[in-house]
């Protein structure tokens, strides 16, 4: 039996919320904004149909609350700016 497949929504859920509590205790992490952007980035594009990538960017964003924002504003403006890169 092969390793069943991650939900890419609860992988996306779990890097948001890890990089946010480091956020707020630490600071936002230059390295760790990248690492999850990149890592949502792929998900987005290892998805087979395009309008499964606009979900799962829609459902990282909504991972991120209007207080959580300003403990991670590169992080927030990095996925946004994938929306750019998946039209």
């Amino acid at each position: 039996m092969g390793k069943p497949e991650p939900n890419p929504y609860q992988t996306a859920s779990n890097l948001i919320a890890n990089a946010i509590g480091t956020a707020k205790v630490f600071g936002e992490n230059r390295r760790i904004t990248n690492l999850v952007a990149s890592s949502i980035g792929r998900l987005i594009l290892e998805m087979d149909d395009s309008d499964e990538g606009d979900e799962l960017l829609a459902h990282a964003l909504s991972c991120i609350s209007v207080q959580d924002a300003e403990h991670v504003p590169t992080l927030y403006s990095a996925l946004n700016a994938l929306s750019a890169l998946i039209e």
